[in-house]
């Protein structure tokens, strides 16, 4: 228990008063003449030892008010703990006061049935009275009162020292700077409406006090600082960021910076000697301000933060709650694109998905803009928003639960000819939250990538070339690969490197430099596809070729042999979730490519058992499409034929085979594709073409206007960009040459988690931190009153001014009870 008026226990001195008065002012002995002397004297004896009783009831009571009157003028507080009675010991005082009270009542009824004077009854009805309550009392402090204090005493073994209000605070304050924070009500984001606390928190804080501010947006740790103005300009500076670390992580570093300053302040005043080396000369605090939202959060909550506060029983933890229970927001949750790389002139298609909480879409519009040549905004498209919130979705929004199920919009951007397309999504609504209202996109388009066609069979590799490049695609100018057939002969006197895959189709052998000229164009980044058909006139020829040394540098399966399925099987792509047939999958099922029947095949051995694709009908699960990642390049086998020879049927699955073809050739070259489109904080990269010049530097503009950069390492192949923090467009520059040129672009975008204004609730806080360790509050007057209590302990003043009211009224009733007793007694007398 601690005192925050000690100094006036001294009025307890007070509490003699009533003893000197009760002397002073106690009733002289009347003198009576009276005939039957013995009758009265003993009389008088029963009267004396009655009234002395009373009047020490009355006594005890005076001297009880004056002690708690000085008692509540102290305002004394306890540590925090459960002060409410259990239900065993509320249940226990009552039983006792009610056989208390039975008790007494049949007594008396007993004692008035005995017939004995009213002078006797009334001396017995005194001394039964007393021994009733000195024994009900005992039963109390025994059965009630013990086991309250040892319970309590259990809660507050390791109370806080007892402070005062004027010792200076060692603070850190704590900002959830998410992007989730920028929610505005009344005008007042919530970091706004935290910002306001804590300035006015600050000027509360004792003289001398420091404090530290952290936010959750950046890594850094600031200084203990006693120049209050100087933190109060720290926090008026304070801004969201698109990305943050869970507060769970910043709440370790405060907890860290709070014990490492500790130790350090013992160190010193031991070296000092002072006397009072082993306790702290400050109240050391943490407030975290935030809007409780749970993407703030780790998903799984650590009990590494629980573990340290367990054990620093001197910090305190304060929560101050900002968010809002009924959010209302309409947003853009996510963006997919088609594609983010395309051939010059295709199109892309754009889904997007809207989610609204706590508010209808209605008279709302989404707009496409792209810039154009001059980084100028063009509106593309627009789209009315028709959704309307169920009843089960008003319902949710109501108990912030989650957002509202999402409706898909989808625009077209037609014949895009730039090599770099940057645009975006607007909502035009006026709801609370705006960093959602606007997602941004990147989409690079290039002329159709080279793919080099080689077989020794000319109407096999035409086949092909037909599949990939179709004639009248190619007179449109709209075909979405370039091919080129080139016969074995001459492969050694082509430049590998400007091709972005490579077909090797029905091939029989190889030399070994050929092999090896494979395997390094494979490492730089290129597509190696491997069609394995016919085996020519010498199959074992082929096996020799196939797992010569040089080969298996390049190949990811070992030849056995080549065999016929009877009756013919087929590949087995039921469930097959492989990105390869993704395609398909969007579009419900493979289609005819699986109901193609396969009469041939290579026996094979994989390399890895993890490296194939996809396997075909028979008992043994035979391998169909075998994959090896090779340095940054890739290889894919298969090991059927692909035309008209007798191998598979495959040519006359009609689209399915030209989508196949398609996606393999996509899949080879996505090695040497950038992906143009990030979250907030994604560490972004370039991969520059395997036929340019090698750069020396980039320079990265940010959609923030600041110029960073970037230096490339010698022998690298594609740069990394970390600083992805700002939403928006990025320039990637190359900077090398005199001549600055554009070499490519990205965009970053807000985490969906964001829009998600679900606050983490109570249970996971306490496993978070642990179950009565820290407080929260949502206002000023809260928060003062938090920080008393956590401080000083629970005030009992309130609790003490009643008891004295309730004292004051005994004593009052009491006193008069015993006068009007008294005086019909001594009137009577008279007569």
């Amino acid at each position: 228990m601690s005192l925050i008026h000690p100094g006036l226990l001294l009025g307890i001195l007070l509490a003699t008063i009533p003893v000197i008065l009760h002397f002073l002012l106690r009733s002289k002995p009347k003198k009576l003449i009276f005939p039957a002397l013995a009758l009265l004297q003993r009389r008088k004896i029963q009267n004396s030892q009655r009234l002395k009783l009373r009047h020490l009831w009355l006594l005890l009571l005076r001297i009880l008010i004056i002690i708690a009157i000085v008692f509540a003028l102290t305002r004394p507080s306890l540590p925090p703990a459960n002060y409410s009675f259990s239900t065993y010991e509320l249940v226990m005082l009552c039983s006792i006061i009610v056989l208390a009270v039975l008790a007494y009542l049949g007594l008396m009824r007993r004692y008035q049935k005995q017939r004995i004077s009213q002078q006797s009854l009334n001396t017995r009805r005194t001394f039964l009275r007393g021994g009733i309550g000195g024994a009900a009392f005992l039963l109390i402090a025994l059965l009630v009162f013990w086991p309250y204090q040892r319970r309590i005493f259990a809660e507050i073994s390791a109370p806080l020292p007892a402070v005062s209000e004027n010792i200076p605070v060692t603070a850190i304050f704590l900002f959830d700077t998410s992007l989730s924070m920028d929610y505005r009500q009344e005008n007042q984001s919530r970091l706004e409406q935290a910002q306001a606390i804590a300035e006015e928190h600050l000027s509360n804080l004792p003289a001398q006090s420091r404090v530290s501010i952290l936010n959750s947006s950046s890594e850094d740790i600031s200084p203990f600082q006693s120049d209050l103005t100087a933190v109060k300009s720290r926090i008026k500076s304070l801004k969201t960021s698109a990305w943050s670390l869970f507060l769970d992580d910043r709440l370790r570093t405060a907890i860290n910076r709070q014990e490492d300053d500790f130790k350090r302040s013992q160190n010193e005043r031991q070296s000092a000697g002072s006397q009072a080396a082993g306790s702290d000369q400050f109240v050391r605090e943490i407030y975290l301000y935030t809007d409780l939202a749970r993407s703030a959060w780790r998903s799984q909550p650590s009990q590494l933060v629980k573990q340290q506060l367990e054990k620093l029983k001197w910090l305190g933890i304060y929560v101050i709650d900002v968010g809002v229970t009924s959010p209302q927001n309409i947003g853009i949750s996510h963006l997919d694109l088609s594609r983010e790389s395309i051939t010059l002139g295709n199109s892309v298609s754009i889904k997007a998905e809207i989610t609204t909480t706590g508010i209808t879409a209605d008279n709302t519009i989404l707009e496409l803009y792209t810039q154009n040549e001059k980084g100028q905004l063009i509106k593309r498209d627009q789209r009315p928003l028709s959704t309307v919130n169920s009843a089960a979705d008003d319902s949710a929004a109501e108990n912030n639960v989650n957002n509202s199920p999402g409706t898909q919009l989808e625009m077209s951007l037609p014949g895009i000819s730039q090599p770099v397309t940057q645009g975006e999504l607007r909502i035009t609504s006026s709801d609370p939250y705006l960093p959602d209202d606007v997602r941004y996109f990147t989409i690079t388009a290039r002329p159709p990538p080279k793919i080099l066609i080689v077989s020794p069979d000319a109407n096999s590799a035409r086949l092909w070339n037909d599949v990939l490049a179709p004639r009248p695609l190619v007179a449109l100018k709209k075909n979405r690969y370039q091919c080129q057939i080139a016969p074995l002969n001459q492969i050694e006197t082509l430049p590998l490197e400007e091709y972005s895959a490579i077909y090797l189709i029905n091939i029989t052998s190889l030399p070994d430099n050929l092999w090896q000229q494979f395997t390094d164009y494979a490492r730089q980044g290129g597509g190696v596809g491997v069609l394995m058909g016919s085996d020519g006139d010498a199959p074992e020829s082929m096996i020799v070729s196939f797992n010569s040394e040089s080969a298996q540098q390049l190949l990811p399966v070992e030849l056995l042999g080549s065999l016929k399925f009877i009756p013919p099987e087929f590949l087995d792509l039921e469930h097959n979730e492989h990105s390869l047939f993704s395609y398909f999958q969007d579009l419900g099922g493979t289609g005819e490519l699986s109901n193609m029947e396969i009469n041939r095949y290579w026996r094979v051995e994989p390399e890895q058992p993890d490296q194939v694709i996809a396997r075909y009908t028979d008992a043994r699960h035979s391998p169909a499409l075998i994959e090896r990642n090779l340095g940054r390049g890739k290889v894919v086998v298969l090991t059927t034929g692909i035309d008209a020879r007798g191998w598979s049927q495959l040519l006359y699955a009609r689209w399915s085979y030209l989508a196949f073809a398609d996606q393999l050739t996509r899949y080879l070259i996505r090695t040497r594709s950038n992906r143009t489109n990030y979250l907030a904080g994604e560490v972004a990269s370039y991969q520059w073409p395997a036929t340019a010049t090698t750069p020396e530097s980039f320079l990265l503009r940010t959609p923030d206007l600041k110029q960073l950069p970037i230096e490339v390492k010698q022998g690298a192949h594609q740069v990394s960009i970390p600083d992805t923090k700002v939403v928006g467009h990025y320039e990637l520059i190359d900077n090398s040459s005199n001549v600055t040129r554009s070499s490519s672009g990205f965009s970053v975008n807000v985490n969906p988690a964001e829009s998600n204004f679900r606050p983490i609730s109570s249970q996971e806080l306490d496993q978070i931190l642990g179950p009565e360790r820290y407080s929260i509050t949502r206002d000023m007057e809260g928060l003062k009153r938090t920080i008393r209590t956590g401080r000083l302990g629970v005030e009992i003043f309130p609790i003490l001014v009643t008891l004295l009211l309730a004292v004051f009224c005994l004593e009052h009733f009491t006193a008069n009870y015993f006068y009007e007793i008294d005086q019909p007694t001594e009137s009577t007398s008279d007569h």
